[in-house]
């Protein structure tokens, strides 16, 4: 009995510490703020929240403290001194959302977003029906079908629409598509073709006319685009006859080579790099981080950081000053001929 008694008073005690600790962590942030926003262990030229604010104004979409706070330090916002910024980054950010008038708000688990996003959503919701008037206005004055994507060029460049969005065209794409299929008959819009859009008050012969019209149009297109296949040299490799022409037949290609080359793969994924693997040094089986590419010069161009991939494969090497590791598979099958 005496020990459960006791149980009990040392719970309450942890609480009650737990809540002490935290009221005091928080109050110190807060005097901390209130002294100068533009210090907390960290020489910037503007305070948490201003680069915060920029930063989510620029990117248009929520984000975490710790992306936040990386591209802060990539664009020279923030040049931190202290061990721990995007823990004070998120601090902040987490005391602002609580306060009486916030700039921020919590979009979902470790994300957070503009007031003013929020604000606008009732803005948002009404813009179905200012995509579809802008939609109206601009077919009436073609008096022919066009794209969406024409469509929101004409009502954006004539001052019909208004949107802040990064995508109007899909915007526009989407409120047609759904219109048609939510109201059926009752819709002002008929789709004629893929992607492009008329009124239903033209009539049955304009529409029947377009319809006729762009079907000649993609026979016509599927006749020229008709071409012969194109292959790369021949290599006769394990069964593979061609070179290949592009980062996929690299792919197909190393999947028969990597053995002899010493590299065994442990995963493909779709994001950047493409593959892990692992190969045999001094060490024991080290693992090592592949880009696949046609040319090594698209690493580059592709906008890649060399400091989170270990190894190139690609079937030409054309980058001179490459600082990474190259495996140029078309070398090693001209060497491997020769040696026949």
């Amino acid at each position: 009995m005496a020990l459960k008694k006791l149980g009990v008073f040392c719970a309450y005690w942890l609480d009650y510490l737990k809540e002490m600790v935290s009221a005091r962590i928080l109050e110190n942030i807060y005097q901390v703020d209130k002294r100068d926003k533009n210090c907390y262990g960290c020489d910037m030229k503007s305070s948490f929240y201003q680069i915060a604010q920029q930063i989510l104004k620029e990117k248009g979409e929520p984000m975490s403290a710790s992306e936040i706070t990386e591209e802060a330090i990539k664009l020279g916002l923030l040049n931190t001194k202290g061990k721990t910024p995007i823990n004070t980054m998120g601090a902040r950010l987490y005391m602002d959302t609580k306060g009486k008038d916030p700039i921020f708000y919590k979009a979902g688990a470790g994300k957070f977003g503009m007031i003013e996003w929020k604000e606008n959503k009732s803005n948002n919701t009404a813009s179905a029906t200012s995509f579809k008037n802008a939609a109206k206005r601009v077919l009436e004055e073609a008096k022919k079908p066009l794209s969406f994507y024409d469509i929101t060029a004409m009502a954006l460049k004539n001052g019909y629409l208004e949107t802040a969005g990064r995508t109007p065209e899909r915007s526009m794409g989407a409120q047609l598509y759904t219109d048609i299929k939510n109201n059926g008959n009752k819709s002002e819009f008929v789709q004629l073709g893929k992607n492009r859009f008329g009124l239903k008050s033209w009539g049955m012969e304009v529409i029947e006319e377009e319809v006729l019209k762009k079907e000649k149009e993609e026979a016509k297109e599927v006749l020229m685009n008709r071409k012969r296949s194109i292959v790369g040299d021949p290599i006769n490799y394990k069964g593979l006859i061609f070179g290949p022409l592009n980062e996929n037949g690299v792919i197909f290609l190393f999947s028969k080579m990597h053995e002899s080359l010493g590299v065994f793969i442990e995963a493909i994924q779709p994001s950047y790099p493409d593959a892990k693997a692992r190969r045999k040094t001094h060490r024991g089986w080290e693992d090592v981080w592949i880009e696949f590419e046609y040319r090594s010069s698209s690493f580059k161009a592709h906008g890649h950081d060399p400091k989170e991939c270990d190894l190139i494969v690609c079937w030409e090497h054309d980058w001179k000053d490459c600082p990474l590791e190259v495996i140029e598979l078309k070398s090693i099958i001209s060497k491997n001929a020769a040696e026949r």
